[in-house]
């Protein structure tokens, strides 16, 4: 009895024997994901680099204002404004799109049987496959933007595995949610508007009032945006307070994920 504990539990800790199951479905997220490039960018002139389109203008549109309208004392301000809306763009997108992932791919999901959080997975791997190409352009810019290459970039990617993780979390609560309640998406799209303002973006969270920081601050994506603000625009370290708060709401949102997702996965045949 104590040995077949033992095993059940090294193998829920050990991540590798965890992804094992997965890993034979490998080649049907790639389908998946390369469906979904085709299909979004089959006979546009440009292709991929319309990817580039929404944060490009959002990017020309603030800079405009807050260089010109509501003039912003922050030095080298594109650098803070891309570093922000870039990371921004990614949550939005790839939470917006995860709400219908599951329900677009009614038809796969009642063909074949496969782990069916492949999908809203697969969903995260697009959006990030695309926005990834953004991300490259800003590190190439870097040095024109105002930014200087320093050792704690190698930093980087280990934060930005933690958001990636934070997102997952929240697409697969959402994706499985959209199931039952079909109006949760343009909910969704409504709170990205008001969350970009409720984000320190655009803007230092330091210069508002005390108690409108606080609110601020309640904002789990203000976390990470301050840890990627500290790397790419300060050149700094992130304070350890700020890695722990955001690691904790990556643990919120993968274990709420992964509960919902899991407690209503048997039933998605029969509710798409």
């Amino acid at each position: 009895m104590i040995p077949q504990t033992l095993n059940r539990y090294l193998r829920l800790v050990n991540p590798i024997t965890a992804l094992h199951p997965y890993w034979r479905y490998r080649d049907l997220v790639r389908n998946l994901v390369a469906k979904d490039l085709k299909v979004r960018y089959q006979g546009a002139v440009l292709g991929f680099l319309w990817s580039l389109g929404n944060p490009l203008a959002l990017i020309l549109l603030y800079y405009f204002v807050f260089t010109h309208v509501f003039r912003s004392d922050l030095p080298n301000y594109i650098l803070y404004l891309v570093i922000g809306v870039l990371h921004y763009n990614l949550f939005s997108q790839a939470v917006s799109q995860s709400c219908e992932s599951l329900t677009g791919a009614a038809g796969l999901i009642q063909k074949i049987y496969f782990p069916r959080i492949l999908v809203p997975t697969s969903s995260l791997l697009f959006t990030l496959a695309l926005w990834v190409i953004a991300i490259l352009i800003l590190f190439v810019l870097y040095p024109l933007l105002g930014g200087v290459y320093h050792w704690s970039l190698l930093l980087y990617p280990l934060v930005l595995g933690l958001y990636v993780a934070f997102i997952w979390g929240i697409v697969l609560t959402f994706s499985v949610l959209q199931v039952e309640f079909r109006d949760l998406k343009h909910l969704v799209d409504i709170a990205m508007m008001f969350g970009f303002w409720l984000t320190p973006i655009a803007y230092d969270v330091n210069v508002l009032e005390p108690s409108t920081r606080e609110l601020i601050s309640i904002n789990p994506l203000t976390q990470f945006m301050d840890l990627f603000h500290t790397l790419l625009y300060s050149g700094t370290l992130p304070a350890m307070q700020h890695v722990f708060t955001a690691s904790a709401w990556t643990l919120a949102t993968v274990t709420i994920g992964m509960f919902l997702f899991r407690s209503k996965a048997r039933h998605l045949v029969e509710d798409l």
